[in-house]
């Protein structure tokens, strides 16, 4: 039997037979002592640093300040003296002490600004009111001539407040020199202070470390076991969290399934292609066999999809598909009546029931619901060998909940695609078999309007059918034109250079009957340089029809219908305004869907005409909105393009 080999340990690792519970308090005996030789060379240094500072800089500046001030009091006493004698010596004397001032003022600037702040200002003024006194020397002609003592004794006079005040400058700038070495000695004596006391303190920390390493010496051993039950403890902890790592992975793995599944399943709408792709994805990722069965009628069902891991056998069982099932298991019958998926268990007879060999697989149920409604019923079988959990149960309730949602929504996708197939054969219908007699009857009218046996009374009916046979044909053409907006399709157009201004006149002349017999007045403006615009012409007059015509219903008596047109870059924007009661703000959006009207009750048109402007002005390449307030009125605008070789021309001909 081999003998284990020793574990190699560390003087730094926790545990039982750790050394570093000793290490540890040595280590700060040792950084006690040499810091306990090492503070006061550090003390020092920066001591005798400060000493040379005050040495170097600031004994030398409190000279030069002190020879300042000395020269200053003299300079007087050197003027009198040339003034009463006239002897030149005197003002030589004066004017050595003003160089030698120059030279103490340059000492100064060098040293002053390690001195500090406050030496500085004091500098700085110093250096101004001495400027001042000795310009007003130089102004008073004290040193160029001997003056009458009058005029001396006057000018002295006046100038004595700026002598003064360079005098009390230079004894400002000494005392701050003097502070500020009096503060570094401050600063010395306290680093001094400062060192003592913390040579002390490591001393007695030293002493008390030593003292007290045999205690730490057998607690941090206790601390060391203690660890090394935790390093047990959070071993266990890791091996859970490893636990949970694996669950988290498979949680991932279903979510990813999941999503996967769901992005298959809304891929597409169609119906059969949906259930096909719900009984793939239950094969192979769920279970070996499945079959999918949704409502048919009263207490029965329609295969409609099955699916097995095994090619072979898939293809035999898939002759069950599309076939109705009235026979159907009590245990799926509570499946869809509970909507719960159930783990069902070895039950042989919803193995054959799924059309597959006779083995007691494990199976499970899963129902089918959407809207609150149960759609159906997937039946599946584990492989052999395999038991279905309530893992598995769950995962294929969250798939069949993404399945019966696709499904639904393929039935209502082709339920729909089947009313618009019926809508479009009834607008075949309403479009070809009506216009025939709708010409008929037109041209009955005309050659009856034609006839001079006709009566007055008669005539008038004769008219009254004919706008009524007019207004039939326009709401034909409308349903057209909307089934092709509705298609997705533009309308067509065949855009030509169309002159606004006449535009405007020709819509004027088709209403101004119409508003008068209203009450309404009507008028339009066109601004100056509007240029054509490249446009189909009679449905740009539909557009504007439809809006006017929408205007003048909503406009009371004695109101007015107001449009125009003016130029705007690259296009000509029109607009039609109103002064009825305007619209509502949360309909604004919805004015311009077909069949729309705000008031149900009072059926003013079709609600045809303004999804209608929509598409002829977006077909031509504008945009059409509208601003109103409820109360305030209703302003339609809406932009088309200008005819280009217009615009090119416009230039030229003005």
């Amino acid at each position: 039997m081999t003998a284990a080999t020793p574990e190699r340990r560390s003087i730094w690792r926790v545990g039982s037979e750790s050394t570093w519970t000793t290490v540890v308090p040595v280590v700060f005996i040792i950084a006690s002592l040499l810091s306990l030789v090492v503070l006061p060379i550090v003390f020092s240094s920066h001591t005798a640093r400060m000493r040379q500072e005050i040495t170097r800089v600031a004994e030398p500046a409190r000279r030069a300040a002190n020879e300042i001030q000395m020269d200053l009091s003299a300079e007087v006493d050197r003027l009198m003296a040339f003034q009463v004698t006239g002897q030149s010596q005197y003002r030589d004397q004066y004017l050595k002490r003003i160089e030698a001032q120059r030279r103490n003022y340059d000492t100064l600037r060098r040293l002053g600004p390690q001195l500090g702040v406050d030496v500085g200002a004091r500098l700085n003024d110093l250096v101004k009111q001495g400027s001042e006194w000795h310009e007003g020397v130089q102004k008073g002609e004290f040193i160029g001539r001997v003056l009458p003592a009058e005029v001396f004794m006057q000018r002295l006079f006046e100038q004595h407040p700026a002598y003064e005040r360079s005098l009390r400058a230079s004894s400002a700038l000494e005392t701050a020199i003097q502070e500020s070495i009096d503060e570094r000695l401050s600063k010395i004596r306290d680093t001094e202070r400062l060192n003592v006391s913390l040579t002390l303190i490591l001393a007695i920390l030293a002493l008390t470390s030593a003292l007290l390493v045999a205690g730490l010496g057998r607690q941090m051993r206790l601390l060391a076991s203690e660890a090394m039950r935790r390093r047990q403890e959070a071993e266990r902890e890791a091996a859970d969290a490893k636990i949970a790592r694996a669950s988290a992975e498979r949680e991932e793995l279903r979510a990813a399934f999941l999503s996967s599944a769901g992005q298959e399943l809304t891929a597409t709408l169609d119906y059969k292609q949906t259930v096909t792709t719900l009984a793939r994805l239950v094969v192979p990722n769920l279970a070996e066999v499945c079959a999918i069965d949704l409502l048919e009628g009263e207490g029965s069902l329609r295969r409609v999809a099955t699916a097995h891991r095994d090619p072979d056998k898939a293809q035999a069982i898939a002759a069950n598909t599309d076939t109705v099932i009235s026979d159907i298991p009590d245990a799926l019958l509570q499946v869809m009546r509970e909507r719960q998926a159930r783990v069902i268990g070895a039950a042989p007879a919803l193995v054959r029931y799924l059309g597959a060999e006779d083995q007691p697989l494990s199976t499970m149920a899963i129902p089918l619901v959407s809207r609150g409604q149960t759609l159906g019923v997937i039946t599946a079988a584990a492989p052999e060998g395999k038991v279905f959990t309530r893992e598995d149960a769950l995962l294929a309730a969250e798939l069949a909940r993404r399945g019966s949602l696709a499904i639904d929504n393929a039935r209502l996708y082709e339920e729909s695609q089947q009313a618009l197939r019926a809508r479009e054969e009834v607008l075949a219908i309403v479009s070809h078999d009506l216009r025939n007699p709708l010409n008929a009857i037109t041209l009955a009218v005309s050659l009856l309007q034609s006839s001079g046996s006709i009566a007055g009374e008669d005539r008038e009916q004769f008219d009254a059918i004919d706008v009524s046979a007019q207004r039939m044909r326009r709401l034909i053409d409308d349903l057209l034109d909307i089934t092709r907006l509705e298609g997705g399709k533009r309308l067509p157009i065949e855009p030509a250079p169309v002159d606004v201004e006449e535009l405007l006149s020709e819509t004027h002349e088709l209403f101004k009957a119409q508003a008068a017999n209203s009450s309404i007045t009507l008028q339009y403006r066109v601004a100056d340089g509007v240029p054509p615009v490249y446009a189909d012409h009679h449905r740009v007059q539909q557009v504007l029809s439809n809006l006017i015509g929408n205007a003048m219903k909503f406009t009371p008596p004695g109101g007015v219908v107001s449009y125009g047109a003016e130029p705007r870059g690259g296009e000509v924007l029109f607009s039609i305004a109103d002064t009825g009661p305007g619209i509502p703000r949360e309909h604004l959006t919805e004015i311009f869907n077909p069949y729309w009207q705000a008031k149900r009750t009072e059926r003013l048109g079709a609600g045809l005409g303004l999804p209608i402007a929509k598409g002829i002005v977006e077909s031509h390449g504008g945009k059409i909105w509208v601003e109103s307030r409820s109360g305030g009125g209703t302003k339609f605008y809406f932009t088309l393009p200008v005819n280009v070789t217009s615009a090119a021309e416009s230039p030229a001909r003005r």
